[in-house]
């Protein structure tokens, strides 16, 4: 997984003396592999740190790129829950785990 720099970042014109910057995160969340990576690495943090932010913004970000209703089939977990953690609510560890889970099963097929 290539390290974010916000130096990379190049300026969109969009009108005279404003810009944006392309933001390429649909890309990096349908890379199946590279969520798995940051969510292992956001979950170490969480566990050493306290700091569950991390976890919940990727697991937020990956649950509105995907099809939650294949996922809540595949991890068990409700679909109103699932739609819930895309939507950035608090979750328990027992539906994190399930949801993690059936990613990570999917890699493996």
């Amino acid at each position: 997984m290539a390290n974010f720099n916000i130096d990379s970042l190049a300026p969109i014109k969009v009108k005279k003396g404003k810009t944006l910057f392309k933001n390429d995160s649909v890309e990096f969340f349908k890379d199946s592999k590279a969520v798995a990576e940051a969510l292992s690495e956001a979950l170490s943090k969480a566990i050493l740190e306290g700091d569950k932010e991390a976890f919940h913004d990727i697991i937020s970000g990956y649950l509105s790129v995907i099809n939650k209703e294949e996922l809540a089939r595949r991890s068990k977990v409700p679909i109103a829950t699932i739609r819930r953690m895309a939507a950035g609510a608090n979750f328990n560890i027992d539906n994190m785990l399930k949801v993690t889970s059936a990613i990570s099963k999917e890699l493996a097929a």
